[in-house]
């Protein structure tokens, strides 16, 4: 089974999303890459120091 994947834009756009943390995936993702749900999440708790 495939896991979807999302732009930067889509996932900065997302109400799934708390502002902080669409403020966030602003910095840490690039735009060129495509990210899974759980790969943008983990990205905010890495850039967050780990805590959520």
């Amino acid at each position: 089974m495939a896991i979807d994947t999302y732009s930067k834009e889509s996932l900065v756009n997302s109400t799934g999303f708390t502002p902080m943390d669409r403020d966030i995936l602003k910095i840490v993702l690039d735009g060129s890459k495509q990210y899974s749900l759980p790969a943008a999440k983990r990205e905010i708790i890495k850039f967050k120091g780990g805590i959520k």
